[in-house]
C-alpha cells in the first residue's frame, strides 16, 4: 500500500511539473523544415566539369557563346515546396594595383551577385530546370560596374582607358602582357529558393550542403558553380 501511495504522489508531482512548464524558456531550438538545391553544367559529367572548356565564355566570338546549366530543388522530407528560383551571377575581375599587387574585384558590390534570371514556376521536387548564361545578358547587368583601380578614382570596368577590353569581346581572358599576369574574368553562379509558405533560402553552410563531395544523388547539393573566359 505504501508503494502504491508513493507512486501516486510521484505521478502527481510529475503531472504538476509538466503542466507548469514554460516552453518559451526551453533552451533547445525548434528546428524548422528546409530545402536545398543542386546546380550543374547541363550535359556535362560532373567529373569533367573542370576540364571541359565548353563551360566557359570563349576569347572570341562571344556574341554566340552560351553556358548551359540545370538546377533543381530538393526537399528531403517533402515538407516544403519551392515555387520560385532566382539565379544570380557574380562577376570577378582580376587586376594589379598601382604597387603591382594582384587584386580581385567583385563587381556585384555585395558579395552575392546580381539577379540574372528567375524560374517563376520550377518543376517538382528533385526535377531539373534548365537555363543558359550568355555574355550579352551578363554584360547588361554589369555594364555600369566601376572599380577604384588606383584606390581613389572609380572607373567603369568596360570603358577603362588604361586597360581596354579586347576587340570584339565583352570579357577578357588571362593576360601575361603589359598589364602584368592576371587571371581571366570569372563568373560565379548561385541561386535563391522561395517556398510556397513564404520562406527564403539563400545562405547554405559551407561545411554541410555546400561542401557535399558524395556521388551525385537525389539528395546531393551545392551552392555555386564557377566558370571563366578561356
Amino acid at each position: 500500500m505504501k508503494k502504491i501511495l508513493s507512486l501516486l504522489i510521484l505521478s502527481g508531482m510529475l503531472v504538476s511539473m509538466t503542466a507548469c512548464r514554460d516552453e518559451s524558456l526551453n533552451p533547445l531550438p525548434q528546428w524548422e523544415y528546409a530545402v536545398h538545391g543542386l546546380l550543374q553544367f547541363d550535359g556535362v559529367a560532373a567529373a569533367n566539369v573542370q576540364a571541359d572548356y565548353a563551360n566557359s565564355f570563349p576569347l572570341k566570338a562571344q556574341d554566340a557563346a552560351k553556358v548551359p546549366f540545370k538546377v533543381r530543388w530538393v526537399s528531403l522530407d517533402n515538407k516544403l515546396t519551392v515555387n520560385k528560383i532566382d539565379i544570380y551571377v557574380r562577376m570577378l575581375e582580376s587586376y594589379n594595383d598601382p604597387e603591382g599587387n594582384p587584386k580581385t574585384a567583385d563587381l556585384s558590390g555585395n558579395g552575392k551577385g546580381r539577379l540574372y534570371t528567375t524560374i517563376a514556376a520550377p518543376t517538382g521536387n528533385r526535377q531539373w530546370n534548365s537555363f543558359t548564361i550568355v555574355p550579352s545578358k551578363v554584360y547588361d547587368i554589369y555594364k555600369n560596374a566601376t572599380v577604384k583601380y588606383d584606390k581613389v578614382n572609380a572607373v567603369n570596368v568596360f570603358t577603362n582607358p588604361s586597360r581596354p577590353r579586347p576587340a570584339g569581346a565583352l570579357f577578357r581572358g588571362a593576360e601575361d602582357a603589359k598589364y602584368g599576369s592576371v587571371g581571366a574574368d570569372e563568373f560565379v553562379v548561385t541561386f535563391k529558393l522561395y517556398t510556397s509558405d513564404g520562406k527564403v533560402f539563400d545562405t547554405f553552410e559551407p561545411g554541410s550542403v555546400c561542401g557535399d563531395v558524395s556521388p551525385k544523388s537525389e539528395a546531393s547539393s551545392n551552392c555555386q558553380l564557377v566558370f571563366d573566359v578561356y
